[in-house]
């Protein structure tokens, strides 16, 4: 069996490593064959990084790397400059921390294309480096967790604006480098409104809620049958179970989520780790609650039922700036509700995607909310579900109080 890529973000590594890809290049295509501009959201762990990965060496023409793939035969392999930036590798501890990071990051690209900068003005350098490496080939731009230097200072509201301007005024060299640049890709957890960063990248084709490439980021139904067969049978052989009865638990448990309100996709992160384990447990919020949702539950209170089969207009989840976004857009942004359907006057239909966020929205409650610590969170998890499998209801509504 091929190995699983838990927590893995380079392509390259995955292809030459005897790791599972499940392929998603048809989507890189009909991207590239199709327009210019790109943006697209999705919550943390679904792969955004991975795609920025393979749309790297895809444009760097790394051609032997995609021969099992398919886009092996239908893209002419030919090299670009690629300028690839991750905003979550920076240094975002305040404005000139984050403004120097991407300094540094720019600075090694020049010297890797043996280019010196004639100035060390952010803007100008970023605007200068599109326009030299332009004169090979026009240039491949992937830009990955657009706004983690803003999330990282929800609750500090100068420090965010401060750094909102900075990478506005960085990312607006993009829309006046039009003619210099062949592609342009990039992702986030949220999109903020036009008052703040997505003011200065109005020419975006924003794919969040594209019903062509909701199946993008998460695995479908189909390719979890195909693409782990091998596991699951393992599992099916080794609990004496039914493909059948694994499947339907994985899929209460993992499926779900939806970004057009019609296709419904697993969560990639905890199907790898239900696949090595072998136990349904809550991987994604095991895997480390961002400190931007702790944060944005402690200035707004939280409560699901508020929100729990309510309706949802398209322009709501994007007309707010993140620090004062209604929950229930929040929400959905970062993944803890998603969309059940798409009325043609209401909207989207909200609710969990599956049981695992559910159990995880409670313990987002306990740490926010409630601001608690992780270790009395657990403890009162604990000693409420002891309580239950001991009928001791007095144990339970001590830890609920």
């Amino acid at each position: 069996m091929k190995k699983l890529p838990i927590g893995m973000q380079d392509y390259k590594e995955l292809i030459t490593e005897n790791f599972v890809y499940v392929d998603k290049t048809k989507y890189l295509f009909d991207m590239i064959d199709s327009g210019k501009f790109y943006f697209i959201s999705r919550p943390r762990r679904f792969g955004k990084s991975l795609t920025v990965s393979a749309l790297y060496y895809l444009f760097n023409g790394e051609m032997e790397l995609f021969k099992d793939t398919w886009i092996y035969d239908k893209w002419e392999f030919k090299e670009y400059p690629v300028i690839k930036i991750s905003m979550a590798d920076i240094d975002t501890t305040d404005r000139k921390s984050v403004e120097e990071s991407l300094k540094l990051k720019l600075t090694k690209i020049y010297n890797e294309h043996n280019i010196i900068p004639r100035t060390d003005l952010l803007k100008i350098m970023f605007s200068d480096l599109i326009e030299e490496l332009a004169k090979k080939e026009k240039v491949a731009l992937l830009i990955d967790e657009y706004e983690k230097p803003i999330l990282d200072h929800l609750q500090d509201k100068e420090t965010a604006e401060a750094i909102r301007s900075l990478l506005r005024n960085f990312y607006i060299v993009i829309k006046g480098s039009d003619q210099y640049l062949k592609f342009v890709f990039m992702t986030g957890i949220t999109k903020f409104t036009k008052t703040g960063v997505f003011s200065a990248l109005n020419n975006l084709n924003e794919l969040t809620t594209d019903e062509k490439y909701s199946e993008m980021f998460g695995y479908t139904q189909e390719e979890l049958d195909g693409y782990f067969k091998e596991y699951i049978d393992d599992i099916s052989i080794e609990t004496k179970q039914e493909r059948s009865e694994i499947i339907a638990k994985i899929k209460e448990y993992y499926d779900g989520f939806s970004f057009d309100g019609k296709h419904f996709v697993y969560n990639p992160f905890s199907i790898l780790n239900y696949f090595s384990k072998r136990e349904l447990r809550n991987y994604w919020m095991q895997s480390g609650s961002p400190s931007f949702i702790i944060d944005y539950a402690k200035l707004h209170l939280l409560d699901p039922y508020n929100y729990l089969h309510t309706y949802i207009r398209e322009d709501r989840l994007t007309s707010y700036e993140i620090e004062s976004a209604p929950p229930e857009s929040f929400l959905v942004q970062s993944g803890y509700l998603t969309f059940k359907e798409k009325h043609e006057t209401l909207g989207y239909l909200l609710d969990y995607p599956n049981k695992e966020v559910q159990n995880s929205f409670s313990e987002l409650i306990l740490l926010g909310t409630f601001d608690m610590n992780e270790m009395t969170e657990n403890s009162i998890v604990t000693e409420i579900l002891m309580g239950f499998e001991e009928h001791d209801f007095g144990k339970v509504f001590e830890q609920m109080n």
